[in-house]
């Protein structure tokens, strides 16, 4: 079983088994699937694991501790994670490649978590738009000599994204210049 101070989406020593498998989430496709052993080992809390990853960007589950998130209690850490993703005619959307956090997790979280404790960033709620998911066939970070094994050509998830459309990702981009305005002045109060 995880530890109360380890994600439910990070990847354990423990499961360092991969295989291929048909794509339950994009048909026609093919996903890299993960042995599920959470909680055996330690936990390698740079490493996503691939599989929960996926289903907690599907499903809408919660980063920290694996169940569903409502509609109500949804959040994201809008500078630890994401990014701006650039469409064709020019325009920029909101990507996020984390699991939704409740509420209660994220706190949880800000007081586990050193990345999310030195950035001092506050979760933002999400709206009613849940996102499109888009599918990455991208390496992920660390997998890189397992892709090397993989059949030549053949196009393979590693992870998946929601793109947000333009009101949510505005009030991205509100929390994150809030978050660099106040980053800056404490600073400069420092200095």
């Amino acid at each position: 079983m995880p530890t109360p101070d380890a994600p439910w989406s990070v990847a354990w020593s423990g499961e360092t088994a991969f295989r291929l498998q048909p794509s339950r989430d994009f048909p026609g496709m093919t996903e890299l699937d993960q042995q599920q052993a959470p909680g055996v080992g330690e936990p390698l809390f740079a490493a996503v694991h691939v599989t929960r990853q996926r289903r907690g960007m599907v499903d809408l589950l919660c980063h920290v501790c694996g169940r569903p998130t409502t509609r109500h209690d949804r959040n994201i850490f809008p500078v630890a994670s994401g990014g701006l993703v650039t469409l064709q005619d020019g325009s920029q959307q909101y990507g996020c490649n984390v699991p939704p956090i409740h509420r209660a997790c994220a706190t949880r979280a800000l007081n586990a978590c050193p990345h999310l404790s030195r950035l001092a960033e506050r979760p933002l709620r999400c709206s009613a738009d849940e996102g499109r998911l888009i599918h990455r066939t991208d390496v992920t970070p660390g997998l890189e000599a397992l892709a090397k094994t993989l059949p030549v050509g053949l196009e393979v998830i590693f992870s998946c994204y929601r793109l947000y459309g333009p009101e949510f990702t505005a009030q991205v981009i509100a929390a994150r210049e809030d978050w660099d305005r106040k980053t800056l002045a404490r600073r400069r109060g420092a200095a």
